[in-house]
């Protein structure tokens, strides 16, 4: 087969063989990348009923579009061999990276384990089991990516029994004892094999052992494993417990879904992770038991335990301050920092505001208005009495290499003192629990009573992989930009995120924000930004049905779209959602605006400013709404209020010129109007509204240098053809007006 080329794929080399079929990697030509072409047993081709079971798997195999699981893109046939092409994975099985006989750490065990049980809870929530779970058929990429391989023993849910009554699937070491007697097997027959694997990967061996396959079966049936702890001494009591209930013999006491085991292996992560911090956590989960040494003297421990317990609560309420009911996060300072790195303080900062808005009875600053603060050498406490909070949160981020020295400081705006400051170390590649850490001790020391549903907001993460949040990170970073080329890293940002975890719903939401303002900001038409805004925010909700912003996302593609019913509907749930969530306010008043609704629009957007009383965008849109009633003066004033907020705010002097021109102060109309061409980077729509006031001044041919310019930038798919007709609307010639609008 080597150098032949089958379809459209052309044969490299193979990479293995087992009982299933051979797997070779090869080349396809046609979309020019590399895959791994699996072609099964010759008589799989000629049996009706193995051709059928095999047509099951590969549309099982088909619908499993997750990070952890190998992509598997279509089935096919050559000379009557049937094949899948699948994803090619380079690196090494896990069976292989156990038998190197260096042992794991438990982090990295459970960085693994976490990945490899995700990827199998994906499959499992769409009736798919694999069937063949075991370390040889799992892959670790050489940046420690996961990937569940060979769906070749998946089955569909419901689906009709395709194997012979009593026969077996599977591999004998890592078989479930109801996979090993013939018997129907469902998703914890997977948790079983799994549970193999993490025996394994802990202790480099097998669980169940014998030197023929009926001693194997027999070990299975009827022997316990050795406990991992006479192996690895550093497995901790509720890990050998994890492991233990998924190797439970009856399926009916074992883990019943793999989110169960999955957040059990996140929340001992967890653990760890605090645990090295210096912290001590309590596990609500059953624990083993003693072992004897520790049995004796029992009074005298249970003393000692309670005085320790006695000086954690004194220490801990000790470092609590009077409860505050808000606070403002200011922008963490990027010390010894790069410019490429400035995404890490911001992001940081970003996602502790986000994670305190969780707690309801907690008034917390937005992020445009505590950005405002980025950079300047301004008294906190002069900054928390104009914001009115009652505490102030400041950090400095001090980069050595890739570790980081995080210092946070809590300060008390009325009593003008520190209640609290605490030091952290990290890599920067664990920027994920250092933003966790320090959100849950900032909540601790404001003495929040949190209810039981704001400890899971808080404690809730939306990612594992600590990569992806970083690219998601360095995302947020450049979408709040708001600049035709910020806008498109932010896009590449968010889609490689989306590549490390398909199931990152704040990743998706990133992708459908970022297609929301394209229009505006790149001048993309709303023809290609609104689907794309629109299949990016559905698959964020499918995630996480919860986020405000995603909502208000997609409200504001059906507005775009004049589908102003559906978009009314998603702005009331995503206000619902998150009632301080000002973005929704503001994008709701535009609709409301544009359905003639001023009143009611001039309620709303008065909330958003409520809300967010420092943000320039806002308050351009009071501003606009003063417009609509044609009180201009007050317009004028509410615009320029907003360069003062910002003075690099280019849509603030595009309304103020505007303004101007319609008062017929022309002279600083058209000062207003080219600046906001510079500032914006020569935007579709501040060049548009720059040529317009060119052609009404009679100034013909600065505004036809402007079309020129606008209609290159549109054939190369750059801009949208109403700012094209804008101008024309200028120039008067009608015929061309409606001949640009009908482009879009």
């Amino acid at each position: 087969m080597l150098g032949t080329t089958v379809s459209h794929y052309r044969i490299i080399e193979k990479l293995g063989e087992g009982g299933m079929g051979v797997v070779y990697k090869a080349h396809d030509t046609k979309l020019d990348r590399t895959v791994a072409l699996k072609f099964l047993p010759s008589y799989l081709g000629t049996d009706a009923n193995e051709k059928e079971r095999f047509h099951h798997e590969a549309r099982a195999a088909s619908t499993l579009l997750h990070a952890n699981v190998a992509v598997m893109f279509e089935v096919n046939e050559h000379d009557g061999h049937l094949f899948l092409a699948m994803e090619y994975v380079e690196g090494q099985t896990l069976k292989k990276l156990v038998e190197q006989g260096e042992p794991l750490s438990i982090k990295k065990v459970l960085e693994m384990a976490i990945q490899i049980c995700d990827g199998l809870a994906a499959a499992h929530e769409k009736g798919v089991v694999h069937r063949d779970i075991k370390s040889d058929n799992i892959m670790i990429t050489p940046k420690g990516q996961a990937k569940v391989m060979d769906f070749g023993l998946a089955k569909i849910k419901g689906a009709s029994k395709l194997t012979r009554a009593g026969s077996t699937l599977g591999t004998a070491a890592y078989m479930s004892p109801e996979q090993a007697q013939g018997e129907e097997v469902d998703q914890r027959s997977d948790l079983f094999s799994f549970g193999v694997v993490l025996y394994e990967l802990l202790t480099g061996k097998l669980p169940f052992r014998g030197e023929h396959q009926s001693a194997m079966m027999y070990s299975l049936m009827n022997e316990d494993p050795q406990p991992i702890a006479r192996f690895n001494q550093k497995v901790s009591p509720e890990l050998e417990r994890i492991v233990s209930k998924a190797l439970a013999k009856d399926r009916e006491e074992r883990y019943q879904h793999g989110e169960d085991l999955l957040a059990d292996l996140r929340r001992e992560r967890k653990s760890i992770e605090y645990a090295k911090a210096g912290y001590t956590t309590i596990s609500s989960s059953p624990q083993s038991a003693p072992s004897s040494k520790y049995k004796s003297k029992p009074l005298v421990i249970g003393i000692a335990a309670l005085a320790v317990v006695a000086m954690g609560l004194y220490l801990l309420f000790a470092g609590r301050v009077q409860a505050v009911d808000s606070l403002a996060v200011l922008p963490f300072e990027n010390v010894g920092g790069s410019a490429e790195q400035e995404y890490l303080a911001d992001g940081v900062t970003e996602s502790i505001i986000n994670n305190l808005t969780r707690i309801s009875s907690l008034r917390v600053v937005p992020r445009s208005t505590v950005f405002r603060f980025k950079g300047k050498d301004v008294d906190i406490q002069a900054i928390g009495s104009k914001l009115d909070v009652g505490v102030v949160l400041s950090g400095r981020i001090t980069h050595r290499g890739q570790e980081l020295d995080v210092q946070v400081d809590l300060i008390d705006i009325k009593r003008e003192s520190q209640l609290w400051g605490n030091r952290y170390q990290s890599n920067a590649a664990d920027v994920l629990t250092l933003q966790e850490r320090i959100t849950s001790d900032v909540s601790s020391k404001l003495g929040i009573g949190l209810s039981l549903e704001a400890r899971e907001k808080l404690s809730r993460r939306a990612t594992d992989n600590t990569q992806a949040f970083q690219l998601y990170l360095q995302g947020r970073y450049y979408w709040n930009k708001r600049t035709s080329v910020a806008l498109d890293r932010a896009i590449d940002f968010f889609t490689k995120a989306i590549g490390l975890d398909s199931s990152y719903a704040l990743a998706y939401a990133g992708l459908a924000d970022c297609y929301a303002i394209q229009s505006q900001y790149s001048g993309i038409p709303t023809r290609v930004s609104i689907p794309l805004t629109q299949a990016a925010a559905r698959r964020a909700l499918e995630l996480d049905n919860s986020l405000a912003e995603v909502h208000t996302s997609l409200a504001f593609s059906y507005y775009q779209d004049w589908n102003f019913q559906e978009a009314e509907r998603e702005f009331k749930l995503a206000i619902s959602l998150n009632p301080r969530y000002a973005t929704a306010y503001h994008w709701y008043n535009i609709l409301l605006a544009r359905s003639g609704r001023i009143d009611e629009a001039s309620a709303v957007i008065q909330k958003a400013q409520e809300l967010d009383p420092y943000s320039p965008i806002i308050t351009l849109n009071v501003g606009l709404i003063a417009l609509n009633r044609g009180q201009g003066e007050e317009a004028l004033r509410q615009f320029k209020k907003s360069i003062e907020l910002d003075p690099s705010f280019a849509a603030g002097y595009t309304y103020a010129g505007l303004t101007n021109f319609r008062l017929k102060n022309y002279s600083e109309a058209g000062t207003q109007l080219e600046k906001s061409v510079e500032l914006s980077g020569r935007s579709s729509e501040a060049v548009s509204f720059l040529g317009y006031f060119y052609a009404k001044q009679g100034r013909r041919t600065d505004t036809m240098k402007l079309l020129k310019e606008y209609e290159q930038r549109y054939q190369a798919g750059d801009g949208a053809a109403y700012n094209i007709a804008r101008m024309y609307a200028g120039l008067g010639e009608k015929e061309k007006v409606f001949a640009w609008l009908e482009q879009d």
